[in-house]
């Protein structure tokens, strides 16, 4: 895969992923739950 390639495509997930958590509250929930127990898990 070419530099190309590889930035348009890492640009599209980007651009995918802020378009999910803005217009879908059920994801962006999800989201944050899983980043929540990401994030106690690792505290200690």
């Amino acid at each position: 895969m070419s530099w190309k390639n590889y930035a348009m495509t890492c640009a599209g997930i980007a651009v995918l992923w802020a378009v999910g958590l803005l217009a879908i509250p059920a994801f962006a929930q999800l989201i944050e739950g899983v980043m929540l127990l990401f994030l106690s898990t690792q505290a200690r």
